[in-house]
């Protein structure tokens, strides 16, 4: 998958493409099932692997899962033997700016088996017309969740990061900007580390009364517990917990960057996070742009808080922040950051929940979403070995499966080149 990834990444620089739609895909007759024989079914809630399974897709929908015996194929189904394959959900990566790295990272994040993101600040009419594409298959992509412009207080910005950003100084602008948001359709509300405190703390009251979500970073004079008590749903990159520290002269943070990091490991940070259990609110920990940011184990310095949020209970969903082109991050790096969470103490098994299942209860659509069972959307992904037994197999792609329709590598491959398979 690494070398697909390069590969897309060259193609889209060299193609003169403008939109990547699923009608170049081959089609099966819509009333036609898909049908996966022999496969092992991870099971992301249970720990589990159902192995030699039939899973039927119909239109867009798993439409049963049984024991490959005991399933009943429908008549002209698209059968496969997917002997020795793993199915897994399709994944989310919870941070994302698509406006940024731009319409290159749609089919990117197909192509690494990334079927959902949810968008911490971009143009929402861009983004809009991406999903209205996406949603009426004349565009691949990922199912797209958005907060639009983020909301921040003063500071230097260049032009593209000004127009989208909506910036707040008062209680009342805050409150304005919550309010047009949500007229503007967006599905939730983040906010920045340079809003105040009383505009970060109207937000918080007004998307209350807006029934609105609202997540992002800790500004200077924000504490992590304060900003859980007032409701927010997600608390975007692990240094931000350490907002005591971040926005101290570089001298004075070194000084204590340490001494912080062993405080959150340890009873000052049980107690935070006892609360955050108790405001069901969930932490994305970005771990993989430490790396890109601080240098070969400098996210490591992290392991013991990520190892004492996940004993505490704490809601843990994975993001990777990527966003320019020259960012170091690339769509689909989803896979490091999931390696880097089993290096920081959790589980393969947890590591693969928090690019599935947990982002599915985070946005409330585990009704549809999260786990390989009857009814639920078809955003799968097979891999060629078990990702249990090591989380870096969830980059061994055979083939990914979206809103029923199956993609395999080869098939990305000749798209990306504007070729019919």
């Amino acid at each position: 998958m690494k070398k697909l990834k390069t590969l897309v990444t060259l193609l889209f620089f060299c193609a003169t493409l403008t939109s990547l739609p699923l009608a170049q895909i081959k089609q099966k007759n819509e009333t036609q099932s898909l049908v996966l024989e022999h496969i092992s079914v991870i099971d992301v809630a249970k720990g589990t692997i159902k192995s030699n399974a039939t899973v039927i897709i119909t239109g867009d929908r798993i439409a049963a899962i049984g024991k490959n015996s005991k399933v009943k194929i429908p008549k002209n189904a698209q059968a496969i033997d997917a002997t020795g394959k793993f199915l897994i959900p399709g994944l989310w990566d919870m941070h994302v700016h698509l406006s940024y790295y731009g319409e290159p990272s749609l089919l990117m994040l197909i192509a690494n088996g990334i079927t959902g993101v949810r968008d911490m600040g971009g143009n929402p009419e861009q983004i809009d017309n991406w999903r209205k594409e996406i949603a009426n298959g004349s565009r691949t992509g990922p199912r797209i969740i958005m907060c639009g412009p983020f909301v921040d207080g003063q500071k230097k910005m260049d032009a593209f990061r000004t127009s989208i950003t909506s910036i707040v100084t008062t209680e009342a602008e805050a409150r304005g900007i919550v309010r047009s948001l949500k007229q503007r359709g967006v599905d939730f509300i983040k906010v920045h580390s340079r809003i105040l405190p009383v505009a970060y703390f109207a937000v918080a009251d007004e998307a209350r009364k807006q029934k609105m979500t609202f997540a992002g970073h800790l500004p200077p004079g924000v504490s992590a517990t304060k900003a859980s008590d007032a409701g927010v749903k997600s608390i975007e990159h692990i240094e931000s917990l350490m907002e005591d520290v971040m926005y101290l002269d570089r001298t004075e943070r070194d000084k204590r960057f340490q001494g912080t990091l062993d405080e959150l490991a340890g009873t000052r940070g049980a107690t935070v996070f006892k609360r955050f259990v108790k405001n069901g609110t969930w932490i994305v920990p970005t771990l993989f742009t430490k790396f890109k940011v601080g240098g070969i184990g400098f996210e490591s310095k992290f392991n013991p808080v990520i190892k004492a949020l996940n004993q505490a209970g704490v809601g843990l969903l994975a993001g990777t922040d990527f966003a320019f082109k020259d960012g170091g991050i690339s769509p689909g790096d989803l896979h490091e950051e999931l390696d880097l969470l089993v290096k920081g103490g959790l589980t393969p098994i947890q590591a693969l929940q928090t690019a599935t299942i947990n982002p599915a209860r985070f946005l409330n659509i585990l009704k549809d979403y999260g786990t390989v069972e009857r009814g639920k959307i078809a955003d799968l992904v097979l891999l060629e070995a078990n990702p249990f037994e090591d989380i870096r197999n969830t980059q061994k792609i055979n083939a990914v499966i979206v809103r029923g329709k199956l993609i395999t590598t080869s098939e990305l491959q000749t798209i990306i080149t504007n070729k019919q398979p």
